[in-house]
């Protein structure tokens, strides 16, 4: 259940060893730390941050993402700044239906989404207060609309999760999974609950046409794909082996898993996939705007962003390596998206997957 409390001071070292990481604010596991053999960080860009003095008071930050990354990031702004700060977690729906509830009374400072949409909805009704944080000019291309309304963090990749021990074969691509060998063995988180679900069928209309789109879907829904619950639930699906795959699982929670000892792999369909930058933004209204402020530029520091590194995440810092064993931002496949174009389609063409496939 989301749960509103408040962040301990940690040490650096705590901050490196959490453990219980919840994908996408629905399940549990570690937070893994930098390798010795990760990738050592290029020195082009000079990221270090020094927090401003004067900083006082608190802060209220929603997050729909994983749990140990949200405490450790929050750990050590607290550290930096002495500025205490209370967390409410949830899966994506969650903290978009307490922002609404709460419009004419906000309580949030700052919210830290699983999707893109909602970010760019909110500041297309002006509840986002426009900043342009520590770094801002650094960020992977397309992060960030012009102004700084909300800006891309972090962001995973959806991948086919796949069960090596119950799989017939290695799938290459979406489309493989409509093959008989795959009769009933394959699940998708659903996009109604799953923010990243939503961009990765909205992006798959944008590129390849509803025709194309909705075939698949046809072929793959007639083999017995099942939607459910959120990433999370996908996972533990599939590594109990219920099923064998998961369609558009969130890549960061499957590396974590692999590292656990799990007989996962990782796959990126040939045909294009989405990584999406899960945005951050400062609520028009907040309370303690120079602390606020303070936490983005944190964020989007090379403290911040090693942070998410840790967590399997892709920095949005280019100069920042990810983790040992994960697949780094210019190895994924990607289908060629703008992300404004997928925040003003997803919501009618969820729709219209949800009243094709899941309604009745």
């Amino acid at each position: 259940m989301p749960r509103l409390r408040h962040a301990l001071l940690a040490t650096a070292a705590s901050i490196a060893t959490v453990a219980a990481l919840a994908g996408c604010g629905s399940i549990n596991e570690p937070a893994d730390t930098p390798s010795d053999d990760a990738p050592s960080t290029p020195t082009d860009v000079d990221l270090t941050w020094t927090p401003p003095e004067g900083l006082s008071g608190s802060l209220t930050i929603y997050s729909a993402n994983p749990q140990a990354l949200t405490d450790n990031l929050v750990a050590a702004f607290t550290e930096a700044t002495g500025v205490q700060v209370e967390v409410f977690a949830g899966e994506t729906g969650k903290i978009t239906a307490k922002l609404d509830a709460e419009w004419d009374n906000p309580q949030a400072d700052l919210v830290y989404l699983a999707s893109w949409a909602p970010a760019a909805n909110y500041a297309e009704q002006g509840r986002t207060l426009a900043y342009k944080p520590f770094g801002f000019d650094s960020i992977h291309e397309g992060w960030a609309p012009a102004d700084g309304s909300f800006v891309g963090r972090d962001g995973s990749a959806l991948a086919l999760t796949v069960n090596t021990a119950v799989a017939p074969s290695i799938p290459s691509d979406w489309a493989d999974l409509a093959d008989p060998a795959f009769k009933d063995l394959v699940i998708m988180p659903d996009p109604r609950e799953s923010g990243t679900a939503a961009d990765l069928i909205t992006a798959m209309v944008t590129v390849n046409g509803k025709d194309a789109t909705w075939k698949l879907f046809d072929d793959l829904f007639a083999n017995g794909l099942v939607v459910q619950g959120a990433n999370g639930p996908a996972l533990d699906d599939v590594t109990a082996g219920s099923h064998a795959v998961i369609l558009g699982g969130v890549d960061y929670s499957a590396y974590s898993a692999i590292k656990k000892g799990e007989s996962l792999q990782v796959v990126f369909a040939s045909s294009g996939t989405t990584i999406t930058p899960r945005p951050i933004f400062i609520v028009k209204g907040t309370k303690n705007e120079a602390a606020a402020k303070a936490f983005e530029d944190f964020m989007f520091s090379q403290q911040g962003q090693e942070i998410s590194a840790a967590a399997n995440m892709i920095p949005a810092q280019p100069s920042v390596p990810v983790a040992s064993g994960t697949r780094a931002y210019d190895d994924v496949e990607q289908l060629d998206v703008d992300w404004d174009e997928i925040a003003a389609n997803g919501s009618s063409v969820v729709d219209e997957f949800v009243s094709r496939y899941l309604a009745g």
